[in-house]
């Protein structure tokens, strides 16, 4: 009897989950980005890549500046100097190169490193989010983002949609391609996109944090600037519950490797809040500006997307075809 009982609170527990989670609202929002035209500061360079493609070499300072004209163009009656902090430390003013890993630099090791070019990692890229506040400030968040198709990429929702400072809606951004420091001065990079839309489900935007992360997901409709245009990664519309997973994103701290993957093996959380939508793993381990990029299975399928950590795991949101369809929407 007490077999039966134990058996039926499981079921109930089980059920009343299930119907919490059909209970979501999955609905998508979208925010029109403020227009930037990042391709005033591009400078074709007269080199190639190893897989044929043109190098593209970003002015830093000319990037710094086409932000702070935006400001001052959605701003007209702010006179002031406009300044740009990152997001995690509004103390210190931060420069576009200033997010890139240094090049040659031993500290970069710190992490494995992997290249720019090749499959899927060509078409992964480095997402720049600047947000537009008060008294000339602009607060800038970098993160990374993968194609899925020739005018979008997918990548975290909090990416774009911040909760965590209450920013909300990113002003513009752009992605970049191929992102690396030059040893001769620069970013390098195979292509530029800015960013034209912006589109998350409500659950990420209406629920509170902590259980938000069950929805972690959304995507960046852009127009292609300069450069290559890679090709889309193809998706697992079903990941497995568990498996061997392979994690890819651009580091957002100086001093670390651009570009880095880590693997290991993921299984579906039991957090009840997050209904079992994310992998936790303590084998694979993501930082931040990480955070949007994909977790590729052995057949180089989009299995999750990196998400969060915490108490000695990385998180990422599950694939599922509520989540790849949305990409598409």
């Amino acid at each position: 009897m007490k077999k039966l009982l134990l058996l039926f609170l499981l079921s109930f527990s089980f059920i009343g989950r299930e119907a919490e989670a059909l209970s979501i609202d999955e609905s998508l929002s979208q925010h029109e980005s403020e227009t930037i035209d990042f391709s005033q500061s591009v400078i074709k360079s007269k080199n190639m890549t190893r897989s044929g493609e043109q190098e593209i070499v970003i002015d830093g300072d000319k990037w710094d500046q086409t932000i702070k004209d935006a400001y001052k163009e959605k701003y007209p009656e702010y006179e002031g100097e406009v300044k740009i902090f990152d997001i995690d430390d509004d103390t210190k003013e931060i420069k576009f190169e200033d997010t890139i890993g240094e090049y040659n630099d031993p500290r970069t090791r710190m992490r494995v490193s992997a290249p720019v070019t090749g499959n899927p990692n060509s078409s992964i890229g480095k997402v720049q989010l600047y947000y537009f506040l008060s008294n000339g400030k602009v607060s800038m968040a970098s993160g990374t983002a993968f194609k899925v198709a020739n005018d979008r990429f997918a990548t975290a929702g909090h990416i774009f949609y911040d909760k965590e400072h209450g920013y909300g809606w990113a002003g513009s951004g752009s992605v970049l391609l191929g992102c690396k420091k030059s040893s001769t001065g620069g970013i390098t990079t195979t292509a530029l996109y800015g960013i034209t839309q912006q589109i998350t489900n409500n659950d990420w935007i209406q629920t509170p944090l902590q259980d938000a992360w069950r929805s972690d997901f959304g995507h960046l409709k852009v127009r292609h600037y300069a450069g290559t245009a890679p090709a889309n990664l193809k998706i697992k519309k079903n990941a497995p519950n568990s498996g061997y997973g392979m994690s890819y994103g651009y580091n957002g701290t100086v001093n670390q490797v651009t570009f880095s993957k880590s693997s290991g093996n993921m299984l579906s959380t039991k957090q009840p809040k997050w209904y079992g939508w994310l992998y936790e793993s303590s084998d694979i381990q993501i930082v931040g500006g990480m955070s949007g990029g994909p977790v590729m299975n052995a057949s180089n399928e989009v299995i999750g997307i990196n998400s969060n950590t915490g108490n000695g795991l990385s998180r990422f949101v599950k694939m599922q075809p509520r989540i790849a369809d949305s990409f598409f929407k």
